[in-house]
């Protein structure tokens, strides 16, 4: 009667080595690849929402601006003149700067026009001294201009500009940014943003979008 056979012979182990470590290359390149993919929509969700933080900003203010009543633009473009050739964008909203100034004239446009130190006051409801104006004197408009305009880190930086264009603040309102382009086509002003993002796998992600807004008058 033979000798009952034990163990694995060096053949089936080299095998059974072999097949061990196709698997788990196989499982870990499935890790790899589901981790890049995570990686890369991480990194898309944040550059549409810098593409979002900048559309709901500017698009509001921008709405804001227009004509005065002897049909003067409230606003210039300066095309390719920013960091990667973008357009620079300065304009003036309509703000109440003193307690007793009206929003509107006699002729039914806006009375003054200047800029909101910081985003988001209303200046058509309420005179706040130090957010739509210094002193709260109307023959003295400290906080003229708003301005657009992408620096050299690729953020989309909003300042407030004096009337002799000298900065008073500045903010970033998105960042990852590529270019920005303004146009205007009657009352309508459209502006397009590109930007790109790199991710954590070092995959660079590129997106655009653009929207338009109509001028106040």
């Amino acid at each position: 009667m033979g000798r009952r056979r034990q163990g694995f012979t060096l053949v089936e182990m080299l095998v059974s080595i072999a097949i061990l470590v196709v698997l788990t290359a196989i499982i870990f390149g499935f890790v790899l690849s589901a981790q890049a993919a995570f990686n890369n929509a991480d990194a898309g969700i944040q550059l549409r929402n810098n593409f979002r933080n900048a559309n709901e900003k500017m698009a509001w203010e921008l709405s804001h601006t227009g004509h005065d009543g002897t049909g003067a633009a409230q606003y210039v473009i300066t095309a390719g003149t920013g960091v990667n050739g973008s357009d620079i964008i300065r304009f003036s909203v309509p703000v109440m700067c003193d307690a007793t100034s009206t929003f509107l004239d006699a002729t039914s446009y806006p009375a003054h026009w200047g800029a909101q130190l910081t985003w988001g006051c209303d200046s058509r409801t309420t005179n706040v001294v130090g957010c739509t104006d210094a002193n709260g004197v109307c023959s003295t408009v400290e906080y003229k201009y708003i301005q657009y305009a992408l620096n050299a880190s690729g953020a989309i930086v909003r300042s407030v500009l004096s009337p002799a264009l000298n900065v008073v603040a500045s903010a970033t309102i998105a960042d990852s940014m590529t270019n920005m382009h303004f146009s205007v086509a009657g009352t309508e002003l459209t502006f397009t943003l590109s930007g790109q993002k790199r991710s954590m796998s070092g995959a660079m992600l590129t997106a655009s979008t653009s929207r338009s807004v109509r001028l106040m008058n």
